[in-house]
């Protein structure tokens, strides 16, 4: 992993824990220092956070941790239901063509065994690992690029959102995976189409109170509160 990936990681990682709150002005110089990275690849990283929505750049101000809103939440799962279900019938085409699934149901497997063992801290990000190895199944670079922004929000979402069922959820995966590994598409859209639905109600309404309805208009987002500038 380059430097540069690895202080999106952390900082990314940092933001979706609640450890950098919306606000916080994320200072190159600082981060430089406690990543024991040269500032190159923390401005990268910062560009890249704001590329993919964790951050806003305001001006005569570096990056600053962006505010989610229930609306950026409902905005993420109608794009998943553009993207994730066209990668869902691909992926399952590509098997019925010869491309082996093994990578699939290993991350699956996975899954399946955290889900027994109650284990919290990785359910999420192994939720994600599910979701990556069907869009790298597809073999389309262009697709997997666009998704990039959509599933780090989507680490964001399922490390903020706990799950009803996470058994029920895990169903819902074995079910999905199954259909991609049998190589029948139109079953494994509708069962993406079912899995994303199922998850939208139940992330709003743990989110609302939480979050802000709407973004801000651009200039109040680009704002820092006088508490946080650099003095």
């Amino acid at each position: 992993m380059s430097r540069t990936a690895s202080a999106y990681a952390e900082i990314r990682d940092r933001i979706i824990s609640g450890e950098l709150t919306p606000g916080t002005w994320l200072r190159e110089r600082d981060l430089s220092a406690e990543l024991n990275v040269s500032r190159v690849p923390v401005r990268e990283a910062l560009l890249q956070l704001e590329a993919d929505g964790f951050t806003t750049t305001g001006p005569r101000h570096g990056a600053v941790v962006r505010q989610m809103t229930i609306q950026d939440v409902d905005e993420v799962f109608d794009i998943r239901l553009s993207i994730e279900v066209s990668a869902a019938s691909i992926a399952a085409r590509q098997v019925a063509a010869g491309a082996s699934p093994e990578r699939l149901l290993s991350v699956l497997a996975d899954a399946e065994a955290l889900v027994a063992s109650g284990d919290e801290d990785l359910k999420a990000s192994t939720n994600v690992a599910i979701h990556d190895e069907i869009f790298s199944l597809t073999g389309n670079e262009l697709l997997t690029t666009v998704i990039r922004p959509v599933a780090n929000r989507m680490r964001w979402l399922f490390g903020n959102v706990v799950q009803q069922d996470a058994r029920q959820l895990c169903r819902e995966h074995r079910a999905l995976c199954d259909a991609i590994c049998a190589g029948q598409a139109e079953l494994a859209s509708a069962l993406a189409v079912a899995h994303i639905e199922h998850s939208r109600g139940p992330a709003i309404s743990q989110l609302e109170g939480k979050l802000p309805l709407r973004r801000p208009s651009a200039a109040v987002a680009g704002r820092i509160p006088d508490s946080r500038r650099e003095r």
